[in-house]
């Protein structure tokens, strides 16, 4: 005797592989192109009647009042910071900086700012520049 099974049709499903490598890639597309912003400290300078335009090759060194620190637009703390005044100072293939330029918020800890200091003369770095800003209607006063 023949022995007939019946056989329940199969559901179709729908084959969701393209569609999750469609999203992968459009996921990678966007993270490739979107536009990746450096960010900065924004540092209100002091004002100095006294103070002049620098030229010439430096190293900019950032402090914030919060304490942040920023070398080369890089954030950084004081021992890495150290390390690398150290690491500059001891390089002999590439030209040292000119000068080192600290831009010191007004409020900015006055510990943060003489160990900063402190690093830099202790590296070798003899031409430390504290930038400062013309107060206004310096520039405007009748000579």
């Amino acid at each position: 005797m023949v022995e007939l099974t019946r056989r329940l049709p199969q559901q179709a499903r729908p084959d969701l592989t393209p569609l999750l490598d469609v999203v992968f890639i459009l996921l990678i597309f966007f993270v490739v192109s979107a536009v990746f912003t450096a960010r900065g400290m924004n540092v209100d300078l002091p004002e100095a009647e006294s103070s002049r335009p620098v030229s010439g090759r430096s190293l900019e060194i950032d402090l914030a009042a919060d304490g942040g620190i920023r070398c080369a637009g890089e954030s950084t703390t004081l021992r890495e910071l150290g390390y690398t005044l150290r690491t500059m100072a001891e390089d002999r293939t590439n030209p040292r900086p000119a000068r080192i330029l600290l831009r010191a918020a007004p409020d900015a800890h006055t510990g943060l700012f003489v160990s900063v200091m402190d690093l830099v003369r202790l590296n070798g770095f003899e031409n430390l520049v504290i930038a400062t800003r013309e107060p206004a209607g310096v520039g405007d006063r009748a000579q």
